[in-house]
């Protein structure tokens, strides 16, 4: 949690919130037991500043690539390509396997058929055997 702002404030913002955005101020205050909403400001500032862990690790040359995009100005942020390549290479997957992944789906939908139908078998000889 970041630490309390020590300084004294040197400006005021009035900042318009929606009642939306309000309550989530609020309750981000409320769980950090934070003095005030400015005190959740000045939080949410250095939350920000800090550096976040990557979700995902890439290989140095795949980063490079994505990097040179950003730096050619095609995306505005690293995490902004990775989402886009994310996206393209779901959409191809789906395209070159949409028909294997229906297999798929239909073989996993048989599977769970094919257990349940066993499993209602199995109650259903314990139960003559308890007779």
């Amino acid at each position: 949690m970041p630490e309390p702002h020590d300084a004294p404030a040197g400006r005021f913002l009035g900042v318009r919130l929606t009642p939306e955005e309000e309550a989530r101020l609020e309750s981000y205050r409320a769980n950090r037991k934070l003095a005030n909403r400015s005190e959740a400001v000045r939080a949410l500032l250095l939350e920000s500043a800090a550096p976040r862990p990557s979700l995902v690790e890439l290989p140095v040359t795949r980063r490079r690539e994505l990097e040179q995009l950003v730096e050619d100005g095609y995306f505005s942020t690293v995490e902004a390509a990775i989402e886009h390549a994310l996206e393209a290479g779901l959409r191809e997957l789906v395209a070159d396997h949409g028909e294997g992944f229906s297999t798929l789906r239909r073989h996993a939908r048989e599977e769970r058929e094919r257990g349940d139908r066993r499993r209602r078998a199995d109650r259903e000889g314990r139960e003559l055997l308890r007779r």
